[in-house]
């Protein structure tokens, strides 16, 4: 699939919170850990493991980003939680290397044709992030109106443009020294 998302800082998670009840009612709670690997020497990630819903779910992701956030372009499978071991050996064995774990708490809401989520990630504070999926051969008239729509949201929610960020969490997380360590 081709994501286009957005991410953006929600100082103020409590309004952010109401706004979007406001549009789309009570959200559901929702905890994600993801574990990232990357290839030995390089400094983006490779693949990701994510625990989230009694699945795991394996995730390359080619990611380009810019001021209007990303647009991704994603491969992933799913697997039961008893494969999350096996699948980190696997990952291994190819040999990738463990690179950073990122831990997201929050709640989530559909609604727009965009997946909502209010997050606290790791000890980086709260934040919004607003996604839409699209086939990967999707007409560029269709990505741009995405991106058109996830700024709608990020302004009902309550969010200015310059609430966003741009960087990615794992910037964030290795800035401040919170990744696997080896």
């Amino acid at each position: 699939m081709r994501e286009i998302e957005l991410k953006a800082h929600a100082g103020d998670s409590v309004s952010v919170r109401k706004n979007l009840e406001k549009l789309y009612g009570e959200g559901k709670e929702v905890h994600k850990s993801d574990h990232y690997f990357r290839r030995p020497g390089e400094s983006i990630q490779a693949m990701r493991i994510r625990s989230y819903n009694g699945i795991i779910e394996m995730t390359c992701k080619k990611t380009s980003s810019d001021e209007n956030g990303e647009n991704n372009f994603e491969y992933e499978f799913q697997a039961s939680p008893d494969q999350l071991e096996p699948a980190i050996r696997f990952f291994h064995a190819l040999g990738l290397e463990d690179f950073f774990v990122k831990k997201k708490d929050g709640l989530e809401w559909y609604g727009d044709g965009a997946h909502i989520e209010l997050l606290s990630v790791n000890n980086l504070g709260w934040f919004l992030e607003i996604e839409i999926l699209l086939p990967f051969d999707a007409p560029e008239d269709d990505v741009a109106r995405a991106g058109r729509d996830i700024h709608r949201i990020l302004h009902s929610a309550g969010l200015l443009e310059e609430d966003i960020e741009v960087r990615s969490y794992r910037e964030m997380i290795l800035e401040g020294g919170n990744g696997i360590q080896g």
